[in-house]
């Protein structure tokens, strides 16, 4: 963890590596503070940077129509909530939290060889300037909602939003109201709302379900099944294969952790092993390709473009994985061939599939070069090594009524693991949210 400090008109500081200078003696936590006791004026820009950043959460699915490079109507909030958070944080004399520091400045130097050495050096300096706006964006959230009472604000309107939007497709699709449907001609009658992209929608509904599980916002329980219904209603409506193999994954990871957690390592082998048979059995009975032309003889939209087109999708992917080995290897080998180049390149190469690389592990290969795939991986083992502590229950007590079941947000984790096999998920701007809330919560045990 990389720490600065702010100070009004002095340049920043960069601290001792990680944790350091945080947690010495017996003071607040770096980024905590009460919203009572501090002068007026630092009061009054941390209460801002709390709106701007809940403001941010709340339209977060908000993606379109799209402006110049390839910006949201949500980043004018994105950008106000770094804007407000340096601000307060200058007043404050703070020092600043910088999670994931330093895998992703990795990431953005790979990506700056090989973006200058590529054929288009434009779309790598956009992809640059997209790392640097995510990673301040993780930032801020880092360090503004480490005051529980401003993670609670945010956390309570992430899982009321989430129901709000995800009510708003429902009726949309109900009604036929194709504005609200977000309908594309490229990709038939999956409901896309304002994300423009499916898997990014499935992504979103997928986290917002288990926000809900982790916060046990809404406070009752018929409301929360409620939210449930709807969320996953707008998940099925966006045909996310992944998406909902993704929420499958994630609810499997809870039963198990449940069940060692309350018998130990016998019953969670004997409930992985149960699991395990049923899912054989149940295709051993009903072979994936016998469901495949039964979803495709239905004649129900839904399964026609979800299960039905599951062959086709896996087929592209196969195709598209095959011709990013092909640039790799007629590639220098140490540069890749620029950020968000993979596309275009394919184009112009006349490859028969041309496509973005669905997949960040395969992107940052042959994008950023084994560089920026090293980065990534780091940034990986940084996420685990946080989420380890949230995963063992070793959340600071502080947070235990903000977020009192944690184990909710490691599911999410992994469900955001499982989606980028198949989507490029770097650029979801909620994802970086959840790094956020995730770093505060699992943040060294020797700065508790």
């Amino acid at each position: 963890m990389t720490t600065l400090t702010l100070r009004p008109g002095l340049p920043g500081r960069t601290g001792a590596g990680a944790g350091a200078g945080e947690g010495a003696g017996t003071g607040p936590e770096p980024g905590v503070e009460p919203l009572t006791g501090a002068p007026p004026a630092r009061r009054s820009l941390q209460r801002l940077a709390m709106v701007t950043i809940t403001a941010a959460f709340v339209f977060a699915p908000i993606l379109h129509p799209s402006g110049p490079l390839n910006s949201s109507p949500v980043d004018v909030l994105t950008v106000a909530s770094i804007v407000t958070a340096a601000l307060w944080a200058s007043a404050g004399h703070r020092k600043v939290r910088v999670p994931y520091f330093v895998p992703v400045a990795l990431m953005v130097a790979a990506g700056a060889a090989s973006g200058l050495h590529g054929p288009m050096p434009g779309l790598a300096l956009a992809a640059l300037a997209t790392d640097v706006l995510l990673l301040a964006w993780c930032t801020s959230v880092t360090n503004v909602l480490s005051a529980p009472a401003v993670m609670r604000c945010a956390l309570v309107a992430w899982s009321w939003s989430g129901i709000f939007w995800a009510a708003i497709v429902v009726v949309a699709w109900l009604g036929n109201i194709t504005a609200l449907e977000g309908l594309q001609p490229a990709e038939g009658n999956r409901v896309l709302f304002t994300f423009g992209d499916p898997n990014y929608a499935s992504a979103y509904w997928d986290v917002t379900i288990l926000v809900l599980y982790a916060t046990r916002v809404p406070s009752a329980r018929w409301m929360r099944i409620v939210g449930y219904l709807l969320l996953g209603t707008a998940l099925a409506l966006t045909e996310s294969n992944g998406g909902v193999l993704a929420l499958a994954v994630a609810i499997v990871f809870l039963i198990l952790v449940r069940a060692y957690r309350t018998q130990g390592w016998v019953g969670t082998l004997a409930t992985a092993l149960v699991i395990g048979s049923a899912v054989v059995v149940f295709f051993t009975a009903f072979p994936l390709n016998s469901i495949r032309a039964w979803a495709v003889a239905s004649g129900q939209p839904l399964l026609v473009n979800s299960i039905g087109r599951s062959a086709q999708s896996s087929s592209e992917r196969g195709v598209l994985i095959s011709e990013m080995k092909s640039l790799f290897q007629h590639g220098d080998g140490l540069l890749g061939i620029g950020p968000a180049s993979v596309k275009p390149v394919l184009a112009a190469q006349l490859f028969p599939y041309s496509n973005e690389a669905h997949n960040d592990f395969l992107a940052a290969l042959v994008e950023r070069g084994p560089i920026g795939l090293l980065g990534l991986l780091l940034l990986v083992g940084a996420v685990a090594a946080r989420a380890g502590p949230i995963l063992r229950g070793a959340v600071p007590d502080r947070y235990a009524a903000v977020v009192p079941v944690p184990v909710g947000l490691v599911a999410a984790l992994l469900v955001m693991a499982v989606n980028s096999f198949y989507e490029e998920i770097l650029h979801f701007r909620f994802l970086w949210a959840l790094l956020g809330i995730v770093a505060i919560l699992g943040a060294d045990r020797k700065r508790r």
